[in-house]
């Protein structure tokens, strides 16, 4: 028998006896006279009862981890990687056949590769009927075949199969030998142990030949990421969570570069997939801010916050960025359980216009971002809706104040509304000039207070504020500084300038956050958060976990009292008033609005419904996102540290030990204790943000903050 008879005989065999038998002695001379011409095929022969499923069939998948401890579950297991082994066998035997003028060392080496594949096949159909399974009791994936069987080239086969699938079950197979082990399983702990050390050889052979046949001038990593069509891609060489094998990529020959590389890789596997990018710009962009200060805050501010939209981010989705994360931080990710989505350089965007995309989520929809957009709109599943004018208005802090006075005002039975809910005299007044501040100062000391703040209408993020004296005249440097205010105000043409509001006393600070629909319409309520406010008003972090846990007494009866009631009815009056407010501007998306708790002049607590609305996704939508990620009982912050802070922080944080546990259902890791940063310090960086998990790692913070 030739080479050639024998790949024909597996390939095309309809029984298992012809695809695992031994081949014999084998005659290399004749391999170029094939009895058949392989060009493309389907699939190879299988008795019925082996049959792979198709494409469209429902996706075949193995038994978890904590379902083991049973034969049954076992011996399926063992199955779907029987199966894995057969596939393995059938396609070498393909590669023989499609490549007859291969360097023959090459053919030698399949060969001997492929005979081990088959003994792979037999040992799991001996210790799977050990378990009472017989091959065939389950569904056969065709995913390989199907993906490997289009090779145009050797190299192609190398790459695909060698350099990925063999490459992943150096991870699977040695997860599954000490997890039987654990189990006291040592039978198939041993059997995985033999075919990991085969796998080692397997992935090495590859290796040798792709080096051979690669561009000489790419690293390992590019060739590899080169060859490589969709839908194959690294990730599918990388095994289950928690499993990557580092040394039996080292003992295989790959470089550090390609073990680092695979190792935090990510990309979508051709599932559905949101393109999201964050812009932290809207309200300047709205203003008409043009000045270089502006735009380099801007710039430091996206490139310094952009990583934390991984918290909101599926596996699937793509994250475009000014500059992709470091391997180093994405490592620190893996690390720690969080499931990587792609990162893209946002000025190589037009890549996307040859993907599939479900739809498009920015941090904020604004005209540039519309633009953005439109760049790869036609690879859209769903179109973003159209820019609407009149949505710039909904992010005014005037466009607040106006909404709140008209809500109050249409109330039928204002006295019906709660006790506990802010009236008309706490709120403030747009200006347009120092003689519009003077005047609702006086208005304020009139009511009784004796502080104000002033707030540009479009500033964000705590800029653009500033806490002035009610009594006239105003203080000499108040008065300099709201005329540089208003004169960079009229530089963009917008009205009003900004707003004055009178001080109240401000004792907590409360997130509520949405999801618009235009198409159903629907307003859906995410959740509430607490912002951590720092003395200058700027917005430093959120508490999650238990919230409301640091107040008083009489603030946590306050909020939480009856299932949080007061909290509750708010969030429902506010989406009551502005979902009319958002379908007739066309808005969609997400959406969270300031408040705040204050206690009044005799001591009573009450609530401020609408501060400002945040037309955009929020840091509060970031931190709902991490908090499902706790464990339960467990308490945490996110913080936005000034580089500063974290210089003073980190050393300390950093030693704080970390712990995680997994939801079996989920096979989720949870947080229970330690740092996970969401940003990547280094020489140009000015904020870090950070997830404080657990009390140790707050109280740290606190007590180096003090």
């Amino acid at each position: 028998m030739n080479v050639t008879e024998f790949a024909e005989r597996i390939v095309f065999g309809t029984t298992l006896e012809e695809k695992l038998a031994a081949p014999g002695n084998l005659d290399f001379s004749e391999v170029t006279e094939m009895s058949t011409v392989v060009r493309s095929i389907s699939a190879p022969g299988r008795p019925a009862e082996l049959a792979m499923q198709s494409s469209s069939g429902k996706n075949v998948k193995p038994p978890r981890d904590e379902n083991l401890g049973n034969d049954l579950a076992r011996g399926q297991l063992l199955h779907f990687l029987a199966n894995h082994e057969l596939l393995a066998t059938e396609l070498m035997a393909l590669v023989l056949l499609k490549f007859p003028n291969a360097p023959y060392a090459f053919r030698r080496g399949v060969l001997v590769t492929l005979q081990e594949e088959q003994e792979h096949t037999r040992m799991y159909l001996r210790r799977m009927k050990e378990c009472g399974v017989e091959f065939g009791s389950y569904p056969l994936s065709g995913q390989f075949w199907r993906v490997v069987e289009p090779m145009q080239s050797p190299v192609d086969f190398v790459a695909r199969l060698s350099l990925t699938f063999e490459q992943a079950n150096l991870d699977y197979s040695q997860h599954f030998a000490k997890l039987f082990h654990r189990l006291g399983d040592q039978v198939t702990s041993d059997l995985l142990w033999k075919i990991y050390e085969d796998e080692i050889g397997h992935v090495k052979h590859g290796l040798q030949w792709f080096r051979e046949w690669k561009n000489q001038k790419q690293t390992d990593w590019q060739a590899y990421q080169h060859v490589l069509e969709f839908p194959m891609s690294p990730l599918r060489g990388r095994g289950t969570y928690g499993a990557f094998n580092r040394d039996g990529r080292q003992r295989a020959g790959l470089n550090e570069e390609f073990i680092d590389s695979i190792e935090v890789f990510s990309k979508s596997r051709g599932r559905s997939t949101t393109v999201r990018w964050f812009d932290p710009g809207a309200e300047s962009e709205l203003a008409g801010e043009t000045h270089a200060k502006a735009k380099a805050l801007m710039l430091q501010l996206e490139q310094d916050l952009a990583m934390v939209l991984v918290a909101v981010s599926k596996p699937d989705d793509v994250i475009l960025s000014s500059r992709v994360p470091s391997y180093q931080l994405r490592k620190h990710w893996i690390d720690r359980g969080v499931e990587l989505p792609e990162f893209l350089a946002i000025d190589q965007r037009e890549q996307l216009m040859e993907r599939k995309l479900r739809d498009c989520n920015p941090w904020a929809w604004t005209p540039k971002n519309h633009a953005i957009a439109n760049s790869f709109e036609s690879s859209l599943r769903h179109f973003p809706t159209p820019w609407h004018r009149n949505q710039a208005m909904l992010y005014r802090k005037s466009w607040s104040i106006s909404k709140m006075k008209t809500w109050l005002e249409e109330e039928s039975e204002p006295s019906e509304l709660p006790d506990w809910f802010a009236n008309q005299k706490v709120l403030g007044s747009p200006v347009n000039s120092l003689l519009d501040v003077e005047s609702a100062l006086r208005d304020f000391e009139a009511r009784g207070y004796a502080n104000a703040i002033y707030k540009t209408d479009l500033g964000a993020a705590g800029r653009g504020q500033r806490r002035v004296a009610c009594r006239l005249p105003l203080a000499a440097n108040d008065m300099r500084w709201l005329e540089s205010e208003f004169a960079r105000s009229r530089k963009s043409g917008s009205l009003p300038r900004g707003i004055v509001e009178p001080e109240l006393q401000r004792r907590v600070d409360i997130s509520f956050l949405w999801n618009f629909d235009s198409q159903q319409p629907s307003l859906d309520f995410l959740g509430w958060t607490q912002p951590v406010v720092s003395n200058g008003r700027r917005f430093a972090g959120t508490r999650l976990g238990a919230p409301f846990s640091k107040c008083d007494s009489k603030m946590k009866r306050f909020l939480l009292e009856d299932r949080c009631a007061r909290l509750q009815w708010t969030a429902e009056w506010l989406a009551e008033h502005l979902k009319p407010e958002l379908s007739a501007v066309e808005f969609n998306g997400y959406l969270g609005v300031d408040a705040f708790v204050f206690e009044d002049a005799t001591g009573a607590l009450n609530l401020k419904p609408l501060v400002e609305l945040n037309p955009r996704m929020t840091m509060g939508h970031i931190a709902l996102s991490l908090e499902k990620r706790l464990a339960p009982g467990v308490v945490a912050e996110f913080r936005i540290f000034t580089v500063e802070e974290w210089e003073a922080v980190k050393e300390r944080l950093l030693g704080v030990q970390y712990q995680a546990s997994t939801i079996a259902v989920k096979r989720q890791v949870m947080w229970q204790s330690g740092v996970i940063r969401w940003g990547e310090p280094c020489s140009s960086t000015k904020h870090v943000p950070a997830l404080l998990v657990g009390e140790a790692a707050m109280d740290c913070c606190r007590e180096c903050l003090q």
